[in-house]
């Protein structure tokens, strides 16, 4: 299934019960324990999902684990207040977060990346006209980099597609996160079975929870790529 670019969180919720092959709706935070100026599709994504787990020890109680592989998005206990905004989502290594506007269900997504390498930046900048996009782009990312089996290549995307004997299905294209729109869209993924593909920031990655990937690259002509297992390690 292709997500579509519209403000609404009902065709990622699709996409997650089908990739997992489960739900509960013990999964969510119940909506009296969430900020009543959340903004809408925060306020959906943690009553679906907002307490979600990964089978780990790794993370903070009440955490939604499975977005929480790379980046991280807060608990609804963590949820932070600052003036205005809510600060809902940090980088792995806390270098930076990200922001919505208080009680705005159209608000926009504001991060402060770009202090890092720009000494003239001055704290939180717009980065996405939508919260919803922005959500999808990062749920998405989440979703790879949390399966079981999960490579990064080196390779062109044409080559990728050659490893599979069908067309790639389109999950998610011209997905934008935190970079400013400018720059150009930095996410999309393909799925083929229970594997997942990932063009981050021009990575190519591959995930999966089953074995269709292995049996993938044990039938494929790998004379063209070279890929790097991450997990298991």
């Amino acid at each position: 299934m292709t997500l579509n670019d519209t403000d609404q969180l009902d065709d990622l919720k699709e996409f997650l019960i089908d990739w997992y092959g489960k739900y509960d709706s013990s999964y969510g935070v119940p909506a009296d324990e969430l900020p009543s100026d959340l903004p809408t599709a925060l306020h959906e994504l943690y009553a679906f999902a907002g307490r979600w787990k990964d089978g780990t020890e790794e993370h903070l109680e009440n955490s939604p684990e499975i977005f929480q592989q790379q980046d991280c998005l807060y608990s609804a206990e963590r949820l932070k207040r600052e003036g205005d905004r809510i600060t809902f989502l940090e980088e792995n290594q806390a270098n930076w977060t990200c922001q919505a506007e208080a009680g705005n269900d159209n608000s926009p997504v504001y991060c402060d990346e770009g202090m890092l390498w720009d000494d003239q930046a001055e704290g939180h900048l717009l980065v996405n006209e939508s919260l919803y996009h922005f959500l999808k782009s990062f749920c998405l990312q989440e979703v790879v980099f949390g399966c079981k089996h999960l490579y990064v290549a080196e390779g062109q995307m044409d080559q990728i597609r050659s490893l599979f004997n069908t067309p790639l299905e389109d999950v998610w294209l011209n997905g934008y996160y935190t970079g400013l729109k400018e720059a150009g869209p930095t996410h999309a993924f393909y799925r083929w079975g229970d594997v997942l593909v990932m063009e981050r920031y021009g990575d190519l990655w591959l995930g999966s929870n089953g074995d269709d990937l292995a049996a993938v690259l044990k039938n494929a002509d790998m004379s063209s790529i070279k890929l790097r297992r991450i997990k298991p390690d």
